[in-house]
């Protein structure tokens, strides 16, 4: 950097530092946005940049952003980096996760070229996304996605046609030992936030005492967390020993209509019930409690953006699509059960607030005319009980 004079965060930077200079502050989570200042140089970690959280940023008025994620895979046609370089805010896709560590929320930093400098010392640098770049990625994304969609629709169209009796009629769908019908369902598959997924709700399960469903290795993902799947559905070489020995009930899906090892059914005592089809466990985990009655089917581990439901290969994406088309409303995604339940309101408080409103009513009416008459009257009346309850014992 030649004539450029050391500085560091104690000191202001020397006025001819080129680039962009700021205090750098950690925004991982959307609730730490709230804490950035105006002129800030904010450090997230946001796959598929979307307008929401680009909005966030936006009004807050930072003066860059650092993304320890890629901003746009190309997968899907997310607006978040244009409208960062239309307010005029650089935008940088770092390279790999060790700025997080290199650098403390609260120093001064510079950004220069997609470089991150710190006392003039280089510490991260990355890809610079400026609006010619984000508007061509978008215009990528849009047509590869549209590519993608129409594969989509040609391939459930197909998966339809092939598996009509069984999708419209629940033809071939076993019947299930475990009661089902009317109750709630916890589907877990080994994918995606799957764990955290099931931590919240932990509340939810105690309340309302779902039917857990482990999707294969998702009857593992159950049996980490401390439960034991009432059900599990899923290839016999996706089923752990644990999963087999542990569950309720077993039903093993196959395309061919034979079970391979199903000795290790029998070892542990279980009957062995299949599901011919074709797809996924989830997926035919999700089918099977749909056409089983269930009142409300809650999916651990679904894919939580576009980006996650098109990585699947095309026939997979299909399958997945189709089953939660016929599941309908009854099927919710686990975040959205968290975000209820973790925010219902206590009780202790509601009550709280009626008996502070009894009292205020009471010492209100209690320095009328009217208020002193009748608690007199009442305290006579409570002497006289007083009385009458001695007399009893005496």
């Amino acid at each position: 950097m030649g004539s450029m004079a050391i500085w560091n965060r104690k000191t202001p930077p020397p006025t001819h530092a080129k680039g962009i200079v700021g205090t750098v502050r950690f925004a991982r989570r959307d609730n730490d946005v709230t804490a950035l200042r105006e002129g800030d140089i904010a450090l997230v970690e946001r796959p598929e940049l979307d307008n929401r959280q680009a909005q966030a940023l936006i009004d807050k008025r930072v003066r860059a952003v650092l993304n320890s994620s890629a901003s746009s895979s190309g997968r899907v046609p997310n607006t978040g980096p244009q409208m960062l370089s239309r307010a005029g805010i650089l935008l940088i896709d770092i390279e790999g996760d060790s700025i997080w560590t290199t650098l403390k929320s609260g120093e001064r930093v510079r950004v220069e070229k997609g470089r991150v400098f710190r006392d003039d010392v280089l510490v991260a640098s990355g890809l610079e996304l400026d609006e010619s770049r984000t508007a061509a990625d978008l215009a990528e994304a849009e047509s590869g996605l549209a590519t993608r969609l129409d594969s989509l629709a040609a391939n459930a169209t197909d998966h339809i046609q092939r598996e009509q009796a069984m999708l419209l009629a629940g033809a071939h769908v076993p019947h299930l030992r475990t009661k089902v019908r009317g109750r709630a369902v916890v589907v877990v598959s080994r994918a995606y936030d799957d764990a955290a997924d099931l931590r919240g709700l932990r509340r939810y399960i105690r309340e309302w005492d779902p039917v857990l469903i482990g999707a294969g290795p998702g009857a593992d993902v159950l049996l980490e967390a401390g439960y034991k799947p009432a059900l599990v559905v899923g290839a016999i070489d996706t089923l752990s020993d644990k999963a087999i020995r542990s569950a309720g009930e077993i039903v093993v899906t196959t395309s061919s209509g034979t079970v391979d090892s199903p000795e290790r059914l029998e070892r542990h005592g279980k009957e062995v019930v299949t599901f011919v089809s074709t797809g996924s466990d989830d997926d035919l985990a999700i089918l099977l409690a749909d056409t089983n009655d269930a009142a409300v089917i809650v999916h651990v581990g679904a894919p939580a953006t576009l980006s996650d439901f098109l990585e699947r290969a095309p026939s997979e994406v299909a399958r997945m699509f189709v089953a939660r088309l016929r599941a309908g409303s009854k099927i919710v995604d686990a975040k959205s059960v968290q975000h209820f339940t973790s925010n219902r309101i206590a009780l202790w408080p509601i009550l709280l607030v009626l008996a502070a409103g009894v009292l205020a009513i009471v010492a209100a009416v209690g320095i009328t005319p009217v208020g002193q008459e009748w608690f007199g009257n009442l305290g006579g009346q409570t002497t006289d009980l007083s009385h009458w309850l001695k007399g009893l014992f005496t």
